[in-house]
């Protein structure tokens, strides 16, 4: 009995090394494209971004280069993901996508709260508003200066990311007219982002029409929890004729899976956006 049990343990113990380390390997993983360093004033250190340039001739100096800002570049596979997902839908489209890394996620992808209690879960939370001016401050200037890009941008992210994207397209709908948010965090800071949202939707008039692209799983724990208010905010959107809205739920039943097919539906449905921008 306890030589069987001795086994047991050995084998878990092995299981459990084997799982780290593949783990380990997926994470290391060599993100595609272009790795560049900067220094940021809103952070005050070294921010790390990936550049992969899908269809795009060196030579290119039009100024109308589609640039699609994806957040948490930080883990390679999804980016990578991301970027060869792009190519297979539009193989004849130029475009730059920009990964943009968020190591302390929980702090700078969460816009400022307004309720302290609810969000005492999270790591130093409410430095969006940091990320986001080093976005329209830092990055975007970098990669129009480098790349040539339009002022027409896509941002994507999940989770948290999603939360993100649709904070900055609310704050500055003329520079981030088009996001992609997969499972995107609107329970946070005791449903604030919905109540945002709600008053983004009744007051804009602006020029430009936006594009949302919004996906949730099911059955998992944290996507039962965040579908409520995904679906509440597609209630809210579709009210404004200025906002276009593409919904999906995703027969998915993880949080960390939803990614995966929602940015594959996400672009194959900004097929009319991207050869807007395009053009």
């Amino acid at each position: 009995m306890r030589t069987k049990a001795f086994l047991l343990c050995i084998v878990l113990l092995f299981a459990g090394i084997y799982r780290m380390q593949a783990q380990a390997d997926f994470y290391s993983i060599q993100a595609l494209g272009h790795r560049y360093f900067y220094n940021s004033d809103y952070f005050d250190e070294p921010r790390e971004l990936q550049v992969y340039l899908s269809g795009v001739d060196g030579s290119l100096k039009n100024d109308s280069l589609l640039a699609i800002y994806v957040f948490d570049a930080q883990y390679p596979p999804t980016y990578n993901l991301f970027c060869s997902t792009f190519e297979l839908i539009y193989p004849n489209t130029p475009c730059v996508i920009v990964g943009i890394s968020n190591s302390d996620r929980q702090s700078e992808l969460t816009p400022p709260f307004t309720d302290s209690i609810s969000v005492k879960g999270y790591s130093n939370p409410g430095h969006g508003k940091e990320m986001l001016l080093s976005l329209t401050n830092e990055i975007i200037p970098f990669i129009e200066k480098k790349y040539h890009t339009s002022h027409d941008r896509v941002l994507a992210g999940h989770s948290l990311g999603g939360t993100f994207v649709s904070y900055a397209m609310m704050e500055y709908p003329a520079l981030f007219p088009h996001i992609i948010a997969i499972s995107p965090n609107y329970n946070y800071s005791k449903n604030m982002m919905i109540d945002k949202l709600r008053h983004f939707t009744d007051t804009y008039r602006g020029e430009k029409e936006l594009y949302v692209y919004l996906a949730n799983g099911h059955k998992d724990k944290t996507e039962e929890k965040f579908k409520p208010m995904i679906k509440e905010a597609c209630s809210i959107i579709g009210k404004n004729n200025k906002i276009e809205l593409q919904y999906d739920s995703l027969n998915i039943d993880k949080h960390s899976a939803t990614i995966f097919e929602g940015y594959y539906r996400g672009l194959l449905k900004m097929a009319l956006v991207i050869k807007s921008i395009e053009q």
